[in-house]
């Protein structure tokens, strides 16, 4: 379970102060900057004017690690009846942790729908659509 889920559950963003701050240290995490080259641009006179929650690549890659992580990957070596240059590797998730993390994300609380309801093709509501 996640131990920051109320701080979550306050801030979308968390552990960033807000959607800005994200995506600045999303912006970050993903460009193939060196920590050095981060902290070059986060002493820039322009930076320093936002309000940024992290000042250093170091504390942006503190801050990172307090994000959710999601279900964890496991692997099963499978056998198999005929020689294979490789062992076949089946990868697989638990899917009752990926409910949960689903069920438990704060930016879905608002769009789970839990009772049944009809679909229609048109607005005249003649043919019904089935589906699960």
């Amino acid at each position: 379970m996640d131990p920051y889920a109320s701080f979550r559950h306050a801030n979308l963003y968390y552990p960033f102060a807000n959607l800005n701050d994200w995506e600045m240290a999303n912006f970050l995490l993903r460009s193939k900057l060196s920590m050095a080259k981060i902290d070059e641009f986060l002493s820039l006179c322009l930076v320093r004017t936002l309000p940024l929650s992290f000042w250093t690549a170091k504390e942006l890659r503190s801050r990172t690690k307090l994000l959710p992580t999601g279900p964890r990957w496991n692997y099963r070596i499978v056998a198999t009846h005929h020689p294979t240059k490789s062992p076949a590797i089946l990868y697989f998730r638990n899917p009752l942790e990926c409910i949960e993390a689903l069920f438990n994300h704060p930016y879905f609380a608002d769009h789970m729908i839990y009772t049944p309801f009809q679909v229609f093709t048109s607005a005249e509501r003649v043919i019904r659509e089935f589906g699960e």
